[in-house]
């Protein structure tokens, strides 16, 4: 008898520890912690100079993008040319600004579309080029002509906005 008492002592024991294991798990689940948007965390660089930060957010039938640059460079420069395209080559950002001169330390707000709508909450992983040439003191008023291109990466989640 005294067997049987332990082995169902035993069950009981560890048959609460599983449920209150199965309830964590599904509240857990629930709340969407465990969803793979939720653990990829979001990006943007374009190398140690030029710093960024976005917003993707859907409105009407399209996609935008709120992409603000920052010169980290100790001089001015021009930005002739912003890219993005996401990384299966499907779908394109639109409407960059070009020639855009941006002091040293100062920031600038780009804003793109994409022609159609991303599902909302989805992550999305974009590649980019920034071409740019240097507006250095030394080079006269005028800014240089040997453009620079910094290819970086964007990855974003769709925001409500």
């Amino acid at each position: 008898m005294a067997k049987a008492q332990a082995t169902v002592e035993f069950l009981m024991t560890y048959g609460w520890a599983i449920l209150a294991l199965i309830i964590a798990l599904g509240a857990l689940a629930a709340s969407g912690i465990l969803s793979p948007s939720y653990l990829v965390s979001e990006e943007c660089t374009f190398g140690s100079n030029i710093h960024c930060a976005s917003a993707l957010y859907n409105e009407g039938s399209s996609t935008k993008l709120l992409l603000n640059i920052t010169n980290g460079f100790p001089y001015e420069i021009k930005i002739s040319t912003l890219s993005l395209i996401t990384t299966d080559g499907a779908q394109t950002f639109s409407g960059f600004a070009a020639d855009k001169q941006i002091k040293s330390g100062d920031s600038f707000l780009y804003t793109g579309t994409l022609t159609s709508q991303l599902p909302k909450s989805s992550v999305k992983k974009f590649v980019g080029n920034i071409t740019y040439v240097s507006c250095a003191p030394e080079l006269g008023e005028d800014c240089g002509t040997n453009s620079h291109t910094v290819t970086g990466r964007l990855t974003a989640k769709v925001l409500e906005k």
